[in-house]
């Protein structure tokens, strides 16, 4: 079997390519993580100031949207530019394989995971409880989505599309396609796979919902192994978000 090189514009070293190649480098992957925070805060930050300085008159609904379209262009502008474009990656490279038989065990894999990690999130709370913690925050009502279903239809649908498509494809190409394919060159599977899903888990910023999305990211990482391929997890998420904003939908 013919193995494929790239260079790495920045240590000239030759990567292979093949079900199990890492694309980058686990430092490369970090400063990749950096430059998606900063692009992300820019237009948020930017969008938010406008907001209080009545620049534009939001309304709490629309400024979630904007907000939400803002940082979503940015994260995936800076993956383009910081990963795509600078090591000269190409979708193969990310993870993005031909589909296989071997995708129908996502029957089974996807609600697996969705309900294991509910069921942590469930015993997590319920010791958070225990120990005096107001677990009240965590629920469809407080959802900044929720806000949202405050306009039009065509602006809801638009905000589904984002949460349940674009973001974890992106955030896949980041933590999956990167993170863990850096953490893989440094690390043994095991190690490599809980490093990830506690960094992915660690961005989102909230902690109580911080054992959901570790166990979550645990499932997508083991996907993203057992599969050789970034679409498995990407369904995994895909699933995962749209379950949460029909839920945020429908209970408000």
């Amino acid at each position: 079997m013919n193995t494929i090189h790239h260079l790495d514009p920045a240590s000239q070293a030759p990567m292979a390519e093949g079900p199990d190649a890492t694309a980058i480098t686990l430092g490369q992957a970090f400063r990749v993580l950096l430059f998606v925070g900063l692009y992300v805060a820019v237009p948020a930050a930017g969008i938010l100031a406008v907001g209080l300085l009545r620049l534009v008159d939001f309304t709490p609904a629309s400024l979630i949207l904007a907000v939400l379209v803002g940082a979503t262009a940015a994260a995936m502008l800076a993956l383009y530019v910081h990963l795509i474009r600078k090591y000269g990656l190409s979708v193969g490279d990310l993870g993005f394989r031909r589909l296989s038989p071997r995708m129908f065990h996502l029957l089974w894999q996807v609600p697996a995971a969705i309900i294991a990690s509910a069921c942590v999130q469930g015993m997590s709370l319920a010791a958070f409880g225990q120990f005096g913690l107001d677990t009240s925050a965590v629920g469809a009502s407080n959802s900044p989505l929720s806000l949202v279903t405050g306009l039009p239809v065509a602006f809801i649908i638009l905000a589904v599309v984002i949460a349940a498509v674009l973001t974890p494809l992106w955030e896949e190409v980041l933590f999956r396609g990167a993170i863990l394919s850096g953490l893989l060159r440094r690390f043994g599977p095991f190690l490599a796979v809980v490093l990830s899903a506690a960094v992915f888990a660690s961005v989102h910023l909230v902690v109580l919902t911080f054992p959901y999305l570790f166990c979550l990211g645990i499932a997508l990482a083991l996907l993203r192994r057992f599969h050789r391929n970034l679409w498995a997890p990407v369904v995994l998420h895909a699933v995962n978000n749209g379950l949460v904003a029909l839920i945020v939908v429908t209970a408000l």
